[in-house]
């Protein structure tokens, strides 16, 4: 009896897996952007070296799974000095990653929404991340904004000329999977 049931266990587990597909990010094609403000000047970095991978349904395509990673040191704003001080504020040698993954993926019409899990710094943080989406007939292009507060990843704003930096960073992102 027991290994009958083993068996059918193992069964359901080999059918729901083969129903599955496994799509890759288009590193390429996609990128993250962040905006930083301050009192004097704001900036703007860009990080193009995106990884990552979606489970989507065989038959239908729609997505169960998705998982992106970005490391903190391809993040460029174009100013050397800038970002080497970015590296060290984040502490990027003890956490160098960015990692986002959903589980939840609600669609409506054209928009989707990733509710997932954001790890930055150390720190992880429930996160909805809605984006645009758009299908050809060879890949997925997400396209969307969100915000993020530094200090909820126990970050310590760095400051210029004793005023710190704006405690809220802008993104928005371009995402292509192909199919």
């Amino acid at each position: 009896m027991f290994s009958r049931i083993s068996t059918l266990f193992i069964f359901l587990q080999f059918t729901s897996f083969a129903q599955e597909v496994r799509l890759n990010i288009d590193n390429k094609s996609s990128f993250i952007e962040y905006s930083g403000k301050h009192l004097l000047h704001d900036w703007d970095g860009i990080n193009k070296k995106i990884k990552g991978i979606v489970l989507a349904e065989e038959v239908s395509g729609e997505f169960n799974k998705i998982a992106l990673l970005a490391y903190v040191r391809d993040f460029d704003s174009n100013n050397s000095g800038r970002d080497s001080h970015s590296l060290e504020v984040l502490d990027a040698l003890r956490y160098p990653e960015v990692k986002f993954y959903s589980e939840q993926i609600k669609y409506d019409s054209d928009n989707i929404s990733f509710i997932g899990s954001l790890i930055f710094h150390g720190v992880t943080i429930d996160k909805i991340i809605n984006a645009k989406i758009i299908e050809s007939d060879i890949k997925y292009e997400f396209f969307g904004k969100f915000q993020l507060t530094p200090s909820d990843f126990d970050i310590e704003l760095p400051s210029f000329l004793s005023v710190k930096m704006k405690d809220l960073l802008d993104f928005n992102f371009r995402i292509v999977i192909d199919k």
